[in-house]
């Protein structure tokens, strides 16, 4: 027997080794099971062509042909399990693809023939039309498919009639969605009230819910792109139509109770009381509401600055926190120049406690109805609650020269730092609009400084925002109050 020596050895180990994950290779790759699954080599091509077809919705915008399409391979399908004549499948396979290949370009015809209409159903399926909108959804689809089999014949001509039909229906099905998102629920509401005794008991919150409705109908027909607004307005329609519904029931229980007027307004005390029992805060009510409902106010606010504050203690924390544990590590790996080290940090600690006097110095110059202070790292932001503007304008009145001289005056605190006007919108109105006039608002406020206080026109810059960048939510008017603001930015110079 021949004897088998090193090399040979090494060379029959590694194909002992090597075989095995060959066959595994060969196992899992494509050839084999295309092999193993003689299906799915002949109907390959005909499942690439219907992907391609569904992919660009050729069912829609070429109706007839991809019919004809998915027809021809159903029939190879049902052949191919009953293991029929493997020519014949071949064919109506081939005339699968032919059909399906004929429905995507008949789709980028459509696509780039009738792009206004494609749009228009884009829209309106965005506007969720097939759910609120069923009805006219189908009366749309089936003037696309009109329009589509019209452009299947090669009558580029009667499409373009038919396109422009279904784009009106596209249009108006799209416009009765945003309405039915937004309007349907108070509409019903309404109708509701107007069954009940709400007319008689609520009037006038009815009334204005009714109002509500209506103009955010209005807008709606008049921008359906801008919804912000009246989806807002829809909303407080809502609401409104909800508190007359609820006011009625209120209203009926308080007769059927027969309480007074002055048990009435008594029972009314009582929400605000318990408020200021949680606050320890005396609530008296022998010259109404106002002063008590002030006194709540003013110590919201009170405890809001006292978290602001402690915001910040923590940020300066924070920061020395840094320092030292950055001067550890810098200690551990060079023993020496401690009296340095205490110094940077005892130095980082007056600054901020200078920073500190100052801000508070801002802080108790202004009301909080005039500014709020606000505190972001190194930053000083002053929001002007207080400037306003008229609808759509950007001229500053003289009313508000006094505040913009307050301004000034927190400026000169931070001589070495740099001023960023910035200017911001609610969310009603067009985004464009918002941009321009909050940058135009900006500007104003920002020549007005210059102008009266002689800065270095380096110093100051402006900048817009629009509705981009919001303090408080756009759902309500206090809110969007907020939002329309003019910020302050005082920052250190880079």
């Amino acid at each position: 027997m021949k004897r088998i020596n090193a090399t040979e050895g090494i060379m029959i180990l590694t194909l002992i080794v090597l075989i095995p994950i060959a066959c595994v290779s060969l196992l899992a790759s494509p050839l084999l099971t295309s092999l193993q699954d003689p299906k799915a080599l002949l109907f390959q091509e005909v499942n690439q062509a219907m992907e391609q077809a569904k992919a660009v919705q050729a069912e829609v915008f070429s109706p007839r042909q991809f019919e004809s399409g998915v027809k021809y391979y159903q029939e190879a399908d049902e052949e191919y399990q009953k293991g029929k004549n493997l020519e014949d499948i071949r064919k109506k396979l081939k005339m699968a693809t032919v059909y399906l290949l004929k429905s995507i370009e008949t789709t980028k015809l459509f696509g780039n023939n009738f792009t206004d209409c494609v749009s228009a159903r884009n829209d309106a399926l965005s506007a969720e039309a097939p759910q609120y909108r069923k009805d006219e959804w189908e009366e749309a689809e089936s003037a696309l498919n009109q329009a589509a089999k019209t452009l299947e014949q090669g009558d580029l001509k009667g499409a373009q009639s038919r396109a422009r039909k279904a784009e009106e229906f596209y249009r108006q099905v799209e416009l009765e969605s945003i309405k039915a998102n937004y309007l349907d629920e108070t509409q019903a509401l309404l109708e509701e009230a107007k069954k009940t005794d709400v007319r008689k008991r609520a009037p006038y919150t009815l009334s204005l819910a009714q109002k509500l409705a209506s103009k955010a109908e209005t807008l709606l027909a008049e921008n359906r792109y801008d919804t912000d607004e009246a989806r807002q307005l829809a909303q407080e329609a809502k609401y409104e139509a909800q508190h007359a519904i609820y006011l009625s029931q209120r209203i009926k229980e308080l007769e059927s109770e027969k309480k007074t007027i002055e048990t009435i307004l008594l029972d009314a005390e009582k929400p605000i009381q318990k408020i200021g029992d949680e606050f320890d805060l005396s609530t008296r009510f022998h010259q109404g509401f106002d002063p008590p409902t002030t006194s709540v106010i003013q110590k919201i606010q009170h405890l809001q600055k006292e978290v602001a504050s402690l915001e910040q203690d923590l940020s300066d924390k924070t920061e020395q926190l840094a320092t030292l544990s950055e001067q550890v590590s810098k200690m551990e790996s060079q023993l020496g120049d401690l009296k340095s080290k205490e110094a940077s940090l005892t130095q980082l600690m007056e600054q901020q406690r200078q920073a500190r006097e100052i801000f508070l110095r801002v802080e108790k110059s202004f009301t909080p109805e005039e500014a709020q202070i606000v505190r972001v790292g190194n930053q000083v932001i002053i929001r002007l609650y207080g400037l306003t503007f008229h609808v759509g304008k950007a001229t500053i009145e003289s009313q508000y020269f006094g505040l913009l001289s307050k301004v000034l005056k927190a400026i000169e605190e931070y001589p070495e730092c740099g001023i960023t006007v910035e200017g911001h919108t609610d969310s009603w109105g067009g985004d464009e609009a918002n941009q321009r006039l909050s940058t135009k608002r900006a500007e104003a406020v920002r020549e007005y400084l210059l102008a009266t206080a002689g800065l270095d026109t380096s110093r100051v810059i402006a900048v817009g925002y629009g509705e981009t960048k919001p303090v408080a939510t756009n759902e309500t008017k206090e809110g969007r109050r907020k939002n329309r603001r003019i910020d302050i930015v005082i920052h250190p110079q880079k």
